[in-house]
Order: C-alpha cells, then structure tokens, then sequence
C-alpha cells in the first residue's frame, strides 16, 4: 500500500520531501520507533492534528498507539478517531489483521485521557451499515459476513475527538 502512494505521489510530480509514505509500527518495542520515523526537518514542530481512520481496531495496542501518536500533538493539537463500535461475533473470521472487534465509548474515553488529548472529548456516531461483500477495498477482510445465512455484517461507526491538555 506504501510503495502504491509514493507511486500516485511521483506519478502527480511531488517529490519524496512534498508527498512520501513511510511503513512503522507505532507501537515496535523494536525496529523503528516514531521519533525515527518522523525524523525529517519537516516534521520536527509538533502536529496540529493526528487522526486515525478505520484502523485502530488493527493495533495489538490501540492505547499505546494513541500515547505515540500525542505526543507528536502541539499543546491544544487535535487528535481524531474513526472507527466502529463493538460489534457482534464474527464467525468464520480469517484475518489476523483485524485485533478487536470495535471499540466502546468507555474505552476510547479512557484511551484519550491516558493519551493526554482528553480535553474537549466528544464522541458521536455517524451511523450504521451493513457490509455487503468480504472485503472493503484495502487488502484485508473484516470477516464482512456474520455466518448466519450469510447476512452482512452491521456496525456502527463513530467519530471521537479530544485536544492536548498538556
């Protein structure tokens, strides 16, 4: 997916210092770490904003993912989750990728605050759906479908959204 986005960013004519992806895992004991991954000139002011979407249900540890990501955040920088909330079992479910099964309000709440962008917290959700195929477009399957008759699979997906207190 990485060499794919720094493809369509040459293919645009941006170079590596306008546009360039980099693979990491926020939350390696080992191997690279934030700081290393983050090391351009570019990046050394703090962010205004870091969000995630749709992906921290794939972190082993969301809440440490979160931590790593503040503290790239300026004082008052705004951190930003889209993701589901809990959802049903998932029977027949092959992929290893996916590491919860959603994420409930308390937990999210909890994860904001331990992360230090707990000031303002608000969480709404967006809606709900059902997810017709097997896949979504982005190289792993969520197990769309519940097992049961072949019914997709329904889940509700929120926005949350907290700054930097300190």
């Amino acid at each position: 997916m990485v060499a794919a986005y720094n493809a369509r960013a040459e293919y645009q004519g941006l170079s590596p210092d306008e546009m360039h992806a980099v693979v990491g895992d926020l939350t390696a004991a080992d191997g690279p770490q934030p700081a290393d991954l983050l090391a351009h000139p570019r990046l050394a002011d703090p962010f205004d904003v870091a969000a995630v979407g749709g992906g921290l249900h794939h972190f082993a540890d969301p809440e440490l993912a979160a931590e790593r990501l503040a503290q790239r955040l300026r004082p008052g920088g705004v951190f930003l989750v889209w993701d589901f909330l809990p959802h049903g079992p998932r029977h027949g479910h092959g992929s290893r990728s996916v590491l919860h099964h959603g994420l409930s309000e308390e937990r999210v709440r909890a994860m904001f605050e331990r992360a230090g962008v707990g000031g303002g917290f608000g969480l709404v959700v967006l809606g709900s759906g059902s997810s017709p195929g097997h896949g979504h477009g982005h190289g792993h399957s969520h197990g769309d479908h519940d097992g049961h008759d072949g019914e997709p699979m329904k889940r509700e997906v929120f926005l949350a959204r907290g700054h930097k207190t300190v």
